[in-house]
């Protein structure tokens, strides 16, 4: 049985790429995850509720140091708000 990807869309818009990031009802930032799972296209990783699996950024809006150090959750696509791009050059090393 092979998984077939979810359509790639919340309420507010689809979802963008691996740079977009979101804002939740809480005023938490993150971005999707996204996997390509064996093949050459990146789909964001859903379970079969539709909930996204997210990594929430650091207070400053940028991506933890270490992969152990991000936070992640499931959350329904429908609290998704795009509110910005990830800014790369910022970002802590």
């Amino acid at each position: 049985m092979v998984d077939e990807p979810l359509a790639s869309a919340v309420r507010r818009g689809p979802l963008a790429d691996i740079d977009t990031v979101y804002t939740l009802p809480d005023g938490r930032r993150c971005v999707v995850t996204f996997a390509n799972r064996g093949s050459d296209q990146l789909h964001p990783v859903r379970r079969s509720t539709g909930d996204l699996w997210v990594a929430f950024l650091a207070s400053d809006d940028t991506e933890p140091p270490a992969w152990e150090d991000w936070e992640r959750d499931w959350v329904p696509a429908e609290w998704l708000l795009p509110t910005g791009r990830l800014d790369r050059r910022r970002q802590r090393h």
